[in-house]
């Protein structure tokens, strides 16, 4: 258990932080005098500091150690988050595309923390890595509720998840030993970008219909809340947070069911659990099936990304830390327009429309499935 004191402070430091920002985001919108549709432009500059990151996230990690890189590149996140809730739409976008560039960074660390621990200890503990950060989520999210209800500044309550991620960095560095330098070829020619191979593309078109649920519910999740089912800031940071109930509690058991169950299973349910709350959530005027609805989408997208992290390690060839930045650049790459997208019918359909047109994707992760234990996919049989 130690040993997994390191990445469980690192992702729920990490997950306050970024929390404490998106359940802000319709007050941050409104300080700006923006309309959805800009505010998703806004937000696809993170990605394209993702972009640029990625060439460089393995490189990092394995010149400095993933412990130093993680200790390094959190501090600088938290230190940009305060200005995103006060700065112009101009100021947001270039402060979002230097948080997403060196957030990048600290997520290829993150996982390779928890990939170095199950490697040295045979214990699985990426799941219950992950499911810190839901963790953070719950918790993140219930404090903005109360501080945004109590009349905190979206600033005022940036500045207290920034000071508590770095304390977080501060203990993490004081407590645990320096990892020895990953043992890297430096004369081996390394391309720019990594570039996937076939394996990390199937896991990405696998888990890229839950991933971009996650990644919905983050960016569009507390409008749903407040603007179509007219729930107050107290109320949408309860409902929230049984997202982030459901995503951790799924998480922290995670680890358990990937030995009882198997991947291919889990993705299966996963998928289920996603298309049966997005059906209940956009059908049902009742906050409390609201609840119900955004619990099982957490359930659902909880082991999507430990799974292709897992998988990735498993299955991938080369250094782990290239794999995990091609797998990053992948998902980056395929859900770059997502974000926009989603503003734009948000904007111009309604937010029901934004998670419906989600569904299709859901299911293509469910047929995908067989990918997470090295399978080959037969979706049609040919017929002699």
């Amino acid at each position: 258990m130690k040993s997994l004191l390191p990445p469980a402070l690192l992702y729920f430091s990490n997950a306050i932080l970024f929390i404490s920002l998106f359940t802000r985001l319709p007050a941050i919108q409104a300080s700006m005098g923006i309309d959805k549709a800009m505010l998703g432009l806004a937000i696809l500059s993170a990605p394209v500091g993702t972009f640029l990151a990625l060439p460089l996230a393995g490189r990092i990690n394995d010149r400095l150690t993933p412990r130093l890189t993680a200790l390094l590149m959190l501090p600088v996140c938290a230190a940009l988050t305060p200005a995103l809730t006060i700065l112009p739409v101009w100021g947001f976008a270039i402060c979002f595309f230097l948080f997403g560039f060196f957030r990048t960074i600290f997520d290829v660390a993150a996982n390779m923390i928890s990939a170095n621990i199950e490697r040295r200890t045979g214990t699985k503990v990426i799941a219950r890595s992950h499911g810190f950060w839901s963790i953070g989520l719950l918790v993140g999210s219930l404090c903005s509720g109360f501080l945004a209800e109590k009349g905190f500044t979206p600033f005022s309550q940036q500045v207290m998840a920034a000071c508590f991620a770095i304390a977080a960095c501060a203990f993490v560095f004081w407590v645990t030993p320096q990892d020895p330098p990953a043992d890297v070829q430096p004369d081996r020619k390394r391309s720019a970008y990594v570039l996937p191979d076939r394996t990390i593309i199937l896991i990405c078109v696998m888990v890229f219909g839950l991933c971009i649920v996650e990644g919905a519910i983050y960016d569009w999740g507390t409008f749903f809340l407040r603007e179509h089912l007219k729930a107050d800031p107290a109320i949408a940071g309860i409902l929230y947070a049984t997202f982030t109930i459901g995503m951790g509690l799924t998480r922290l058991s995670g680890d358990m069911l990937r030995e009882h169950f198997g991947p291919i299973a889990l993705v299966r349910a996963s998928a289920i659990s996603v298309a049966a709350g997005i059906t209940l959530m956009v059908a049902t005027p009742c906050l409390t099936l609201a609840g119900v609805a955004l619990f099982l989408i957490g359930c659902g997208v909880a082991l999507a990304f430990p799974l292709a992290v897992s998988t990735t390690i498993t299955l991938g060839r080369g250094q782990p830390s290239e794999n995990l930045a091609a797998l990053g650049l992948t998902l980056m790459l395929s859900t770059i327009g997502v974000p926009p997208l989603l503003g734009l019918i948000a904007e111009h359909v309604s937010l029901v429309a934004t998670f419906v047109v989600l569904l299709p994707f859901v299911v293509m992760s469910f047929l995908m499935a067989p990918v997470a234990d090295g399978r080959k996919i037969r979706l049609f049989r040919r017929r002699g």
